[in-house]
């Protein structure tokens, strides 16, 4: 073995004993994940939190998620931030696995007072986030992802992920870096004329992988006609139909409120983690009685 290999190898076993001794359990929607945390260094650092067994896939779920208290604490309704990082945590927990890096870059790099001052910009003004950025002048975005890349193939020794995102930046960062990546949009709803107003000027001056608000709108005008449609029908087969076909329509029915319900990947977590404490209760074992 070279010097170099041995250096990587020692770096590595040191590497492993810092994560494990951060391994703990974390509850979220009612089921358990375990996680492990490393900080992550530099001026686009912060900490990644590895979830489960990332090396059992060959290309496991990775979010790299820039800092947003007002979207992430706060919940403003007034972004996407907060919805994309909740989407993605659950699509890691669905997965038993996957790699969180939450970096240090407020504001897209520019911090939160530079933040709060564009939104004041874009409010009064009327101008979207990065033409407000250029007016106070900053650049529209400030931030870099190589070394959020680095840390995933120096610490972590991935070479191939599944990133979720929709912004072009991260996905050639990664690429730079020597990462196989498959890009896994993340698409949620505007919850306010704001969020909908950024989320349009992210598609239109940063090209992210987000459809039109128009063909959004139309979609979900399809999906509410569809099902007051289908209420329309369960409801003539209750009064006019058959039993037989009553009971399979009301069911139809159920079934597709609940795979619309936001709350079906709570209702999917829980389910698993009673699954998981079930395997896990001791059985009693009758020939072992005395």
């Amino acid at each position: 073995m070279s010097v170099a290999d041995e250096s990587i190898a020692v770096a590595g076993l040191v590497n492993s004993q810092k994560l494990a001794c951060t391994s703990h359990l974390l509850t979220r929607k009612g089921a358990e994940i375990r996680v492990r945390v490393h900080s992550i260094p530099g001026r686009d650092g912060g900490q990644a939190l590895i979830f489960g067994d990332i090396d059992r896939f060959r290309a496991p779920l990775v979010r790299i998620h820039s800092r947003c208290l007002y979207g992430d604490a706060l919940h403003s309704d007034d972004c996407d931030c907060g919805p994309e990082l909740d989407q993605a945590m659950d699509m890691i927990q669905r997965a038993d696995a996957g790699v969180l890096l939450y970096l240090e870059q407020e504001g897209r790099g520019a911090g939160l007072e530079v933040k709060a001052k564009g939104l004041r910009v874009t409010q009064t003004e009327g101008r979207n986030t990065f033409d407000a950025y250029r007016t106070l002048g900053f650049e529209p975005d400030s931030r870099e992802f190589d070394t959020a890349a680095r840390f995933l193939t120096e610490q972590l020794g991935l070479h191939s992920v599944s990133l979720l995102t929709n912004n072009p930046d991260k996905v050639h960062a990664l690429q730079r870096g020597d990462i196989t990546v498959t890009a896994v949009p993340l698409i949620t709803e505007p919850r306010s004329h704001w969020a909908r107003e950024y989320m349009e000027a992210k598609r239109i001056h940063r090209g992210h992988r987000l459809p039109p608000y128009s063909l959004r709108r139309i979609g979900r005008r399809m999906e509410q006609t569809c099902f007051a449609l289908g209420v329309v029908a369960t409801t003539a087969a209750i009064y006019w139909g058959p039993r037989e076909l009553a009971v399979l329509a009301f069911m139809t029915l159920a079934a597709t409120a609940v795979a619309w319900h936001p709350a079906r990947t709570s209702v999917r977590l829980r389910l698993r983690a009673w699954r998981r404490q079930l395997a896990q209760r001791p059985r009693h074992d009758p020939t072992s009685a005395v």
